[in-house]
């Protein structure tokens, strides 16, 4: 799955890192900062509600 966000460079990834790891897992999401929208992908397995929750915490959720 592949969401839109607000992270916006590498800061931002070491901000939610840990807290994005132990939800989905490292290695199993990535953002692509290089893009507008910046992209997160992640698996269709995952509970997007959840993802979207915890980049709302960040002030990042798109």
């Amino acid at each position: 799955m592949t969401i839109d966000t607000k992270v916006n460079c590498g800061s931002c990834i070491a901000k939610i890192q840990e807290d994005m790891n132990q939800l989905l897992g490292k290695g199993n999401w990535s953002v692509d900062t290089t893009l507008p929208n910046k992209p997160m992908t992640f698996s269709d397995q995952v509970d997007v509600e959840e993802v979207l929750e915890l980049l709302d915490e960040f002030n990042m959720k798109a």
